[in-house]
């Protein structure tokens, strides 16, 4: 594409979207959630590096690079295992405290106690008391949705109380965490309570908690488990899900992983029977490789923009990113850009994905491209894990480059108009900076 046509679409996309990013980032709350987000970003960091430790990219180990990685996965998980779990298993819960202590900050509530309130809230408010094997993912990325609406309930109660002056008023000679912890005490008996009757009342209502809820509202969604719709919708539903904080990767794969399964098993009798075209297109390694190349939303040409960025937020989040993209993994792409919550990266994050998967849908279905007949590790690199998939096929590995071309174009007028805000705000910082050691 003509680099003048970009620039001028470059133009127009800042036009039209900047004086709606400017409104919304003034909102503290939207401040506030990009807070929470970041202040997750190192304990995401941390885990993303060792995912492809702990589920290597390899099927079986049948070669000597394979076996290796086997084998250092199996001696390293035992302590590998617990860091992941720890970082990434309980983002949601870290982003609750940052959601929180920031909104307190706008507020002038006591930053470390509301931090110390949003997490309480948000542990009743995904029921952790009767959290069982298949629910703590509630405290990941499952229930990131959950955090966000527990954090913002939990500080709007505590500024409510606060500025009615309902609290336990201590004398002002008192230690100052000793006047603030009773300060604080009333709002959040109050927080607490209130979500543990909004609880009880989910349960007897529907039988489950906030954040099954949520899922179970999407499941209807998905209607044909083998369809141009059924990719399309499960697409939808996962950007969408994903931009707002939820990680709908999860609630898809979880609802199509049973019809995933079942087609894959089909596929694999009609190769052995030496059938001409496999009956299914829609399935895991379809999803996995054409649709989430380099991590949800196709974000991988995002980290040669970034990495080539002039913002040194940017630039420090595309070489961080790099490596963890590579085997699909771009948590740090979505918080350190941020992508999440960011309405400049609304619409290439919804439509590059979608219009990839169509793409891929018509070629399978015209047998150009070659069908799934292997299920094999998300965390393979997308051109490899593609081929690999559908039994060797090149064909395969050159759609998902096509796919990355083709995102890259779509991506890059957004990106050079987040780019240009974040150069903005740095020369103000520096500005600042510099008028301040001058004087």
């Amino acid at each position: 594409m003509n680099h003048s046509i970009m620039r001028v679409f470059a133009s127009q996309v800042e036009q039209i979207m900047n004086p709606v990013a400017k409104l919304l980032t003034r909102s503290q709350h939207l401040m506030a959630l990009r807070d929470g987000f970041q202040l997750a970003m190192p304990f995401i960091f941390v885990g993303c590096i060792f995912v492809p430790i702990i589920f290597p990219p390899f099927a079986n180990a049948d070669s000597n690079l394979s076996v290796w990685w086997f084998t250092a996965a199996n001696v390293l998980r035992p302590i590998l295992l617990p860091t992941y779990q720890l970082t990434l298993g309980v983002v949601g819960l870290i982003v609750s405290f940052g959601i929180s202590a920031s909104l307190a900050k706008h507020y002038q509530l006591p930053e470390r106690l509301s931090g110390l309130t949003g997490c309480m809230a948000f542990l009743m408010l995904v029921g952790f008391h009767n959290l069982g094997p298949d629910d703590i993912r509630y405290l990941g990325g499952a229930g990131l949705f959950s955090a966000i609406i527990a954090s913002m309930y939990s500080i709007e109660v505590v500024r409510f109380f606060i500025q009615r002056g309902w609290y336990v008023k201590m004398p002002d000679d008192v230690p100052i965490l000793t006047l603030q912890s009773f300060k604080l005490m009333v709002p959040i008996f109050v927080v607490i309570t209130t979500l543990s009757m909004f609880n009880v009342w989910m349960d007897s209502v529907f039988g489950v908690h906030f954040p099954q809820f949520i899922e179970a509202l999407f499941r209807p969604l998905i209607l044909a488990s083998d369809s141009l719709f059924a990719v399309l919708i499960s697409i939808l539903v996962c950007q969408l899900l994903w931009f707002m904080g939820i990680h709908g990767a999860l609630i898809v794969t979880g609802i199509m992983n049973p019809f995933w399964m079942s087609n894959l098993l089909e596929n694999q009798a009609a190769l052995e029977s030496g059938a001409e075209i496999l009956p299914h297109i829609y399935l895991p390694a379809f999803w996995d490789f054409f649709v989430l190349i380099g991590g949800v939303g196709s974000t991988l040409p995002l980290v040669y923009l970034a990495i080539k960025s002039r913002s040194n937020q940017l630039k420090s989040v595309g070489k961080v990113g790099l490596i963890p993209s590579l085997f699909n993994i771009n948590e740090p792409l979505l918080f350190g850009f941020p992508i999440i919550m960011n309405p400049l990266f609304l619409v290439p994050f919804v439509m590059v994905p979608l219009i990839n998967a169509t793409i891929a849908w018509f070629l399978t279905s015209a047998q150009v491209l070659e069908r799934i007949v292997i299920m094999i590790p998300w965390s393979v690199p997308a051109p490899i894990g593609a081929a690999w998939a559908s039994n060797g096929s090149v064909i395969n590995a050159c759609m998902v480059l096509f796919a990355m071309v083709n995102a890259y174009f779509l991506y890059l007028p957004f990106f050079r108009a987040h780019e240009k805000i974040l150069i903005e705000q740095e020369a103000k910082r520096a500005e600042a900076l510099s008028h301040r050691a001058a004087n």
